[in-house]
Parts: C-alpha cells; structure tokens; sequence
C-alpha cells in the first residue's frame, strides 16, 4: 500500500477478511526495505502505478522480493502487481525482471492503423511504447488443466488494464482469455480486443527457488465475484502450506490497552464521521486526479473511509486487548489534515481551481490512516482467534 498503490489493495482486505485470514499485515517499500518480508509468508501486490511501485522498491527492493520468493515465499500480483516481475528494459522496471514473458498489449505488436485507432483510449507510456488497454469490465476466462475453482473451469472476472501474456516456456499458464460478456465495455473495436486478448494468458505461474509467483492480469480479488476470490484463497492456502514460516510478533512495538484504546477509538469515529461528511457529494463531481502514471476519481476517497466505518462497530463492541501502533496519535491527526483537504478540495473544484497538488496530498494519507486502522483491526480477529482455540 505504498508508493503508486491504488485503491485496489482493499479489495484484497476484503477477500481476507471475509475468509478468516487474521494474520494480515499491511507494509509499503518502506517497510519491505526494512527486511518487513522476513515476517511473512505471502505478498499481495495489488493495482495501482506499476513505475511508482518500482521506483519506490529500486534495486535493494528488488534484491529482497528475490530473496523472499526464492526463499519460499508466495508472490501474488494482479494488475500493476502482475506487470511489476515482467521482463522489460523500462527505468526502474528493468531491476525486476524475474518473469521472461511478453505482453500482447503493447504497441509495437500494433499495425500503423491500430496505433492510430488507439490515441483515445486509455494507454499508458512504456518507453517509446506504450501500454494499451481494450477491455474494461467482465471477461470470460478458460482455467488450464489442474486448476479449477468450485469446480469450474471456465470463469468471469473484471479487467481493469491487466496485462495479455504471450505463452512462454518461462511461465506455466493457469488461465486464458476466452471471450466476452454483455458486461464488457470495449475501449476498442471488437476485432482488435479479440486479436489482443483471446487465447492469450491471464494468469500465470512462476516458480522461483523455494516459491512461487502468480501473476493476474485480471482482478481475482474484486470482492463481487467470489469464485474468483476463493481461487485466490485456495493459491494461499495450499502453498501457505499452514505456514511457510511461523509468524514470530506484530510489526509494532508500542502496545495500547484499555481506557487509552477505549480515546483511541472514540477520537477516530468522531474523526472519520467529519471526513465522511467532509467527502459526501464528491461523486458528484466529474472531475479525476492523474498522480503519477495513475488517474483517480472522487469514488475512491468514499472507499477507503467506507472500508474504515464499516469495521468500527466491531472494534467498538467490548473486549480485552492490546494494539501495537506505531503512532496512534499521528493516525488520529493525520485523519483530522484528510478530513481539511476534503473541505479544500470541495471549495476549489465548486470555483473551478486545479486540485491535484490536494489531490496528491490527500491519498497517501488515506492509505497511511486505513493501513493503521487495519492494523488495530487484524489484531484483535487473530486475538479472538487465539482465544477461541485456547
């Protein structure tokens, strides 16, 4: 959830949380430069930036999800995550390079014509490329042979601009793009979305040393299609193995308890209901923030405070326990600095100001509030957890 992350990473949290797993843990390159994956077992790498991401993990990051995936760890990426370990010659890409694969949906595997038709659909640079995109919305996927969810072989799932793979002796082919719904949004003439996507890989598996990556093109993790998620649940389980290491302490240190979490608690809904109404109305607004590489919309902002509200009666419903935080006090204020952004934010696009540079101070600090308040909220599943098998 740290540079170039998109809202994307919720839809992860969701699928967890819904299917029991409470030894979550939420890190940013930050984290994973200081040794974070020496804790832990699976590492979701969700949508969002793909050159942000990698700019923020460079070459020492790199070095480390090497080190985590040979070592036995489990590499999921969807979307941006599944472009991240692609072969490419890109700054900053290139220090990855585990997975020698080549997409279909670039543009120099486009005739004059189709470049030419694609200059107002979405894309994105890749160098003297660029990254094209011609579905949006549901695809119809072919699961290759030992692989299946409930039983199914064939399978729906959203594609938000994930990669179309080419077959390659590098990776083994868990999936294929097959068709189209009613639900698809085409970007694109029809012929040439077929002739990018059909029969190509959509999802796909590495083994590197002791472990293994799956790479998505498609999100497997949207919460609203729920064969997909447990596909995604199963992947975690069976190569989870239990655990592939034991899970030693919390990344915290700093333990609150009691009456101070009882504040901690009454100070963040009071907080988070302002930036509620602060953020009512924005979906009004059509208007979008390109940060990066990355075009966000007032929806998102609704997401995250949604994802926090929603789990708030559970945290307030009683029980013994203690939250490591790094600092509780700086998630309380940094939500009151979101809660005065909004308000900027609404006054300026009403006057018909520029709004990015708020925009660019607003999302990172939705992700730093939502990642801290999930970690108070993980923490007390897996202490519930502990005292129910006790």
């Amino acid at each position: 959830m740290g540079a170039g992350a998109s809202h994307s990473w919720l839809w992860f949290v969701e699928i967890l949380d819904r299917m029991g797993f409470d030894h979550v843990h939420f890190v940013d390159e930050q984290d994973i430069l200081s040794n974070a994956l020496d804790r832990l077992n699976v590492l979701l790498m969700s949508g969002g930036d793909t050159f942000a991401i990698a700019e923020g993990l460079g070459i020492e990051g790199s070095d480390k999800l090497r080190n985590f995936i040979e070592g036995g760890g489990l590499y999921l990426g969807t979307c941006a995550g599944a472009y991240l370990p692609l072969r490419s010659s890109m700054d900053f890409l290139n220090q990855f390079n585990f997975i020698n694969v080549k997409i279909a949906n670039i543009s120099r595997r486009l005739s004059e014509p189709e470049r030419h038709a694609l200059q107002k659909v979405a894309c994105s640079s890749y160098g003297g490329d660029f990254i094209f995109h011609v579905v949006r919305e549901d695809v119809v996927l072919e699961m290759a042979n030992g692989y299946q969810a409930n039983g199914k072989k064939e399978m729906i799932a959203p594609l938000y601009g994930g990669p179309s793979m080419l077959p390659s002796e590098d990776i083994e082919p868990v999936a294929t793009y097959q068709g189209f719904t009613q639900k698809t949004k085409f970007l694109v003439e029809e012929e040439l979305a077929q002739k990018t996507l059909i029969g190509n890989i959509a999802v796909a598996k590495k083994s590197m040393g002791k472990g293994h990556l799956y790479i998505f093109g498609p999100h497997f993790e949207h919460p609203h299609y729920p064969t997909c998620n447990l596909f995604l649940a199963e992947i975690i389980g069976e190569n989870q193995n239990g655990r592939l290491r034991p899970i030693q302490k919390d990344f915290y240190g700093n333990p609150i308890k009691g009456e101070a979490l009882r504040e901690l608690l009454k100070d963040l809904k009071r907080e988070l209901s302002n930036s509620r109404i602060a953020a009512s109305g924005m979906n009004d607004f059509t208007i979008s923030w390109l940060i990066g590489n990355k075009y966000y919309e007032p929806e998102k902002i609704q997401v995250f405070l949604e994802v926090l509200w929603k789990r708030l009666t559970y945290l307030e419903s009683g029980g013994d326990m203690a939250v490591d935080l790094q600092d509780p006090d700086g998630m309380i204020n940094r939500l009151r600095g979101i809660t005065d952004i909004l308000r900027k934010m609404k006054k300026g696009i009403g006057r018909g100001e520029a709004t990015n540079g708020l925009a660019e101070d607003l999302f990172p600090n939705l992700k730093k509030v939502t990642s801290d308040f999930l970690t108070i909220y993980f923490r007390r599943k897996r202490m519930e957890s502990i005292r129910a098998e006790a």
